[in-house]
């Protein structure tokens, strides 16, 4: 059974950290394992564990619902997508190359083949959460015959009443009107060296890419409601 790591960790900083020290933990792991730069086994893994750790506790919504839920207040309501794409590699490494000359958009590929490119949105749904864990005693005896073990665990799961949208019930999540779904907003200006366009998250939906008229009171907006669930598991004899 595995176990996600806790972000945290994986960054090698304190819950109480501030947004610059996060950056500054994620700069120096992304530059010793990306790709590009780091050819050993792993590293590759490595580079996408410690940006979806960025990319969670970097993102003030995200990061709220980490701290209060765990992996299962992620994994129920943002898929990988989600996490990454709103990532400013341009300010976090000012634009650097690694290697083969790669900048922001080979880094994102390292995800997504096919880049950011305006990209919608992925649509919210079912996905698979963390594993959990269980600490179980058991005596000789008990490994010797087998038995049935009973116990409760604590989980989240998507909310019943919104269906994991966060939106009051009768009403649905809508595509923001300011960024047609995509999360971004872009703005062109002319400057004497040419015509630039800049892609920053849509102010209005956080990078969300929908928005809601109002918040389900059952799980105030998180999309996310916890429960106690009663478990029966057959241990076979002989294990450890």
């Amino acid at each position: 059974m595995t176990t996600k790591r806790d972000y945290y960790d994986i960054l090698g900083v304190k819950k109480t950290a501030g947004k610059d020290e996060i950056k500054k933990a994620y700069r120096k792991l992304a530059v010793k394992y990306h790709p590009d730069k780091n050819k050993e086994a792993g590293a590759e893994d490595k580079f996408k564990e410690i940006s979806e750790a960025y990319g969670v506790l970097s993102d003030e919504k995200k990061k709220a619902q980490y701290d209060r839920f765990g992996h299962a207040g992620i994994d129920s309501r943002y898929s990988q997508e989600d996490i990454f794409k709103n990532i400013n590699f341009n300010d976090i490494f000012g634009g650097s190359s690694f290697g083969g000359g790669g900048g922001f958009g080979s880094i994102f590929d390292v995800f997504f083949s096919g880049g950011m490119g305006g990209a919608r949105r992925a649509k919210k749904g079912p996905r698979r959460g963390s594993d959990l864990q269980y600490r179980l005693n058991i005596t000789l005896e008990q490994t010797a015959k087998g038995f049935e073990a009973k116990f409760s665990i604590r989980r989240h799961e998507a909310c019943k009443a919104c269906n994991g949208s966060g939106a009051k019930p009768g009403t649905s999540s809508k595509t923001c009107p300011s960024c047609g779904g995509s999360g971004q907003t872009q703005s062109a200006r002319k400057t004497p060296f040419g015509a630039f366009t800049t892609v920053s998250t849509c102010s209005n939906c956080r990078g969300e890419g929908e928005v809601i008229d109002g918040p389900c009171e059952k799980c105030r907006g998180t999309g996310v409601q916890s429960k106690t669930e009663k478990i029966s598991l057959k241990i076979p004899p002989g294990v450890d």
